[in-house]
């Protein structure tokens, strides 16, 4: 139960906020939801229905739902006032029952958990280009706006990686990062050169659809296939 996908995602905090991601599928059916004009969504379909996977609003807000091996914990268990499951965490996020600008308070009172028999982690965006990723079983790491340029986040677990001494193995995301660290500014172009450079032709899990995304701007742009030049753009209407 659940949009999950293998994938990669940045988000780049400097003139403008830029947010990049490749979707990587292995053949599940997708398709782009804009019936409700403040957000930009894909939509997977699993065979049990249609849920978020990935998606992003006129203000910025963004959120994924990506693929991570599980460490045994963080089981799927009911929703109740002091559990949700990642799956309803995003669908609350983008119906506005969650306030992603207090999400911080929210994740001390709740504990998010998987969808039954799956293992994701979610990166949430809020309008201000903070970043929160959601690791059920593992915890949760917030990174403030101020406190780095850029955040990328793959598949593999940040949690990890950051308190249990588990090195990074994921190419993509050692590539996207170097590319960030160098890059004197990011834009559209840059953000899909970027995505380009990591995306995957061959394999299981292949590119299907990349989006940017431009705060300043306040469009999506987005590909089909790994056609990075030839792009489909959506307009935010003026609030």
């Amino acid at each position: 139960m659940g949009g999950l996908s293998m994938c990669t995602s940045f988000v780049y905090r400097g003139q403008d906020t830029i947010i990049g991601m490749n979707f990587d599928n292995n053949g599940m059916k997708y398709s782009i939801d804009t019936k409700n004009p403040n957000w930009f969504v894909v939509q997977v379909d699993n065979g049990h229905g249609k849920y978020p996977s990935f998606g992003v609003d006129c203000f910025g807000r963004f959120f994924n739902n990506l693929v991570v091996n599980s460490n045994g914990k963080g089981l799927y268990r009911r929703p109740s006032k002091k559990v949700t499951h990642t799956t309803k965490f995003i669908t609350d996020i983008i119906n506005g029952v969650i306030c992603t600008e207090n999400l911080g308070e929210y994740l001390e009172n709740v504990e998010v958990v998987n969808t039954p028999n799956w293992s994701s982690h979610n990166m949430i965006c809020d309008s201000n280009a903070n970043v929160w990723v959601v690791e059920p079983g593992r915890g949760n790491i917030s990174s403030p706006a101020k406190s780095s340029p850029f955040f990328v986040m793959t598949n593999f677990s940040i949690w990890d990686n950051l308190y249990e001494n588990v090195e990074c193995d994921c190419n993509r995301f050692k590539t996207v990062s170097y590319a960030l660290e160098k890059a004197k500014q990011v834009n559209v172009e840059t953000a899909f050169n970027i995505l380009d450079t990591v995306s995957q032709r061959n394999g299981e899990w292949v590119t299907d659809f990349s989006m940017v995304y431009s705060k300043n701007l306040r469009m999506v742009y987005y590909c089909f296939n790994g056609n990075f030049n030839d792009r489909f753009e959506y307009k935010f209407s003026e609030q």
